[in-house]
């Protein structure tokens, strides 16, 4: 098999792949209880092999796709879809050899109104081409046997037969074609959010790692060489020095320190739990105000701690007696607040009798919540009828009222049109002027079938396709979500509408050509309950099939003709079902997953960073400050090392962009030759280049080796301005100003001798 366009690894690829391989499974089987009358009534026109092995093979894969698309492997998933096609092409081909009776009168061969299903089934497995080939030779493979059945029908019969299966067929397959297309670009699309995301939470990590060292090394560090260099009390020096060191040692043991968001939180817990057992089911609640949440990192451990807590007790004592556990976590953020519940149906036990030296639960669940400000724990259980851990936790600073009940909008991590059925279907656009057209063709064609059917009554017939089409525009056309509710009322009612204009009056051996009307009737439902609309379709096809017992007299001969189309309204509406769930799941999926990405990425950023500050102050500050801690009076020569040490110290957070070994060492010699030196940056290296950064340093290291006296004041200007940095350069007998712009040409705008 060749691998289908929706053949993709990520999670939006394969949900909505088992969800479609389902609803292929769902038409087969509610396919088979349709036609399963006239497949057996008409066996005696075939060999007594083929029905019975075309039926079992196809409806009862169909079946079993129904049963596995939620557990099963997505190549298993994929293969049950091949076979279905497979088996549809293979019972096509077979036919030919099978036919015994070619005397088929008035109704088709029941083959035919199974081609869409096979055709549906290949766009899972399938490429787009070879999926759209295998859908054109199993409608007109369908429309040849069914030609074949009965007695060799004429081109126009085959060519009416094909052209509005083949709509059927096409919409279904193309539908389904869309959808997996969507799905890869929606993985992509997610993808992508979680790299931004990442990217921006280690940019933001990262600034405010550096703004917190930055915060250390001029309160604490640099305040420490200052007075160092100034000779103040050695005492009192090394008391301070002592306290700085400890804080270095402090942060080297810290882990995350910064405050969890909501999404944070939930990320946090999630791979809390998913770090002990990842089989437990964790779910998480967004409501009212959730954004606010601000979850302090102690916070967060001790609840993660609690929660892992109550985790790994019901995995070692909840157990059930020959039976399999179910556990779940839920995870509910609001306005200042947070919720967590761990629920299994095992054994439970009597918190009562729970000995006084077992810890577990006391000590490491409500003990540890009870010691946290705003924090609650609860246990609820009993012997047999499992158990429920409640943790609770209110922010000091909100009122302790409970989160708000009603459910905040969900944030979207990709463009909102994408995420509906309607988008994923490809009903916009140019893609929905295509899907139109050919559901007027379909009816059109349905029409000529109609028409020659019933020749003495074509006006009504006319009109009653004429007012189908419209209806159909309509549905398709209408940019509104959700549908407007009058405008379905009216689509819903097109169908009996249409069955009683086409067969008023018309003779009693023709009523059951009413069978075309409802076909096209359901084709237009259907998409009314793919847009949202499925109360008013059921109502739809079922006021159509009255209108066809009772109306038009047809009786119980009404019910049987209108099953197929009921199964093409049914398939709209299951279809919007299944996709209205999995598409608010992905959206939390997606949310959640970059959420995770971006908390994942702000750990490792504050890690790097900070091991990064730290070897740096490590390598030049701590020598001086373990000197300077030792309480002992410094030489001269120390006094001058801790001033050039707390100039270094203050360049690097002046200007950032200039901490480069060529220039703190031309700084470091022209101070040590006294020199002033003062460097500053204002962010315009930001966005250069290696090379432009190169030029800048060397041409200010320059002026700094020659430099034995004055001032020299090197800075990096703004964003945006016409000149990149400038150099002046203050001397006894000469004063030059010296501009680098943004091609890296510097020029010597002022000088005095």
């Amino acid at each position: 098999m060749t691998a289908a366009t929706g053949a993709q690894t990520g999670p939006v690829a394969a949900r909505l792949t088992r969800s479609a391989a389902l609803l292929i499974g769902a038409i087969g089987v509610l396919l088979g209880l349709a036609v399963g009358r006239e497949a057996w009534q008409q066996a005696r026109l075939m060999a007594a092999w083929w029905t019975p092995l075309v039926v079992a093979t196809v409806f009862g894969t169909c079946l079993v796709l129904v049963v596995l698309a939620f557990s099963a492997s997505l190549r298993t998933i994929r293969s049950l879809c091949g076979a279905v096609s497979l088996a549809l092409l293979a019972a096509i081909a077979l036919a030919p050899w099978a036919i015994r009776h070619p005397d088929l009168q008035d109704d088709p061969f029941w083959l035919l109104r199974t081609v869409a299903l096979g055709a549906a089934a290949g766009a899972l497995v399938w490429r787009p081409r070879v999926a759209a080939t295998t859908a054109v030779l199993s409608v007109a493979g369908g429309a040849l046997i069914n030609g074949l059945v009965q007695g060799g029908a004429g081109w126009l019969a085959f060519i009416l037969d094909f052209s509005r299966n083949f709509g059927i067929a096409g919409l279904l397959t193309w539908g389904l074609i869309t959808v997996v297309r969507a799905a890869a670009t929606l993985d992509d699309q997610s993808r992508r959010a979680e790299q931004d995301a990442a990217q921006v939470a280690a940019a933001d990590a990262k600034s405010r790692e550096r703004a917190r060292f930055a915060a250390i090394i001029h309160d604490d560090v640099m305040s420490t060489l200052l007075d160092a260099s100034r000779g103040r009390d050695s005492t009192v020096l090394g008391r301070q020095s002592r306290k700085t060191l400890r804080q270095f040692d402090e942060f080297r043991r810290s882990e995350e320190r910064a405050n969890f968001d909501a999404f944070g939180a939930i990320g946090m817990l999630r791979a809390t739990v998913s770090a002990i057992n990842p089989g437990i089911a964790f779910r998480s609640k967004r409501l009212s105000g959730f954004a606010r949440l601000q979850v302090p990192a102690d916070v967060g451990d001790t609840i993660a701690a609690a929660l892992a807590e109550a985790v790994r007790n019901s995995l070692r004592h909840g157990g059930g007696t020959g039976r399999r556990v179910h556990r779940d976590v839920t995870v509910t953020v609001g306005t200042g607040a947070l919720r967590i519940e761990m629920r299994d149906d095992g054994a439970g036990f009597d918190a009562d009798a729970v000995p006084a030296h077992r810890l577990g639960v006391r000590r490491s669940i409500l003990a540890r919540m009870a010691d946290l400000p705003g924090g609650a724990a609860f246990v609820d259980s009993a012997p047999g009828q499992g158990t429920t851990v409640t943790l609770v936790w209110v922010h000091p600073s909100t009122d302790g009222r409970a989160p708000d009940a009603e459910p905040a909008p969900v944030r979207h991590s990709i463009a909102p049109q994408r995420w509906d059925l309607r988008g994923l279907l490809g009903l916009r656009g140019r893609q929905g002027a295509f899907v139109t057209a050919v559901v007027l063709a379909t009816v059109a064609s349905m029409a000529v079938s109609n028409l020659r059917s019933v020749p003495g009554h074509q006006i009504g017939i006319l009109v009653a396709y004429v007012v189908i089409a419209i209806a159909a525009v309509v549905t398709i056309a209408i940019d509104t979500d959700p549908f407007p509710w009058p405008v379905a009322l009216v689509v819903a009612a097109v169908g009996p509408l249409a069955t009683a204009l086409a067969y008023h009056r018309v003779e009693a051996g023709s009523v059951h050509q009413f069978v075309w009307t409802i076909y096209a009737t359901s084709v237009v439902l259907c998409f009314l309950a793919v847009r949202g609309r499925s109360g008013y379709a059921v109502a739809g096809i079922g006021m159509t099939t009255l209108v066809a017992v009772v109306g038009i007299g047809l009786g119980a001969r009404g019910i049987s003709l209108s099953m197929t189309p009921i199964v093409i309204v049914a398939s709209g509406t299951l279809m919007a079902s299944i996709a209205s769930s999995n598409l608010q799941a992905l959206r939390r999926i997606a949310d959640e997953s970059a959420a995770r990405a971006a908390a994942q990425a702000t750990i490792r950023a504050q890690g790097e960073e900070r091991a990064r500050q730290l070897e740096r102050l490590d390598d030049r500050a701590r020598p001086m400050l373990e000197r300077i801690a030792t309480g002992d009076d410094l030489t001269g020569t120390e006094r001058h090392e801790s001033r050039l040490l707390e100039a270094e110290l203050r360049d690097s957070l002046r200007a950032p962009a200039l901490t480069t070994a060529t220039l703190a060492a031309a700084t470091r010699g022209a101070r040590g030759r006294g020199v002033e030196v003062l460097l500053l940056d204002d962010g315009g290296l930001a966005e250069a280049t290696d090379g432009l950064v190169s030029t800048v340093v060397d041409a200010a290291a320059q002026q700094l080796d020659k430099a034995n006296a004055g001032s020299i004041t090197v800075r990096i200007l703004p964003p945006g301005r016409h000149v990149l940095a400038t150099i002046l350069v203050d001397g006894p007998s000469e004063m030059r100003r010296i501009e680098i712009d943004h091609d890296g040409i510097a020029r010597t705008l002022v000088e005095q001798g």
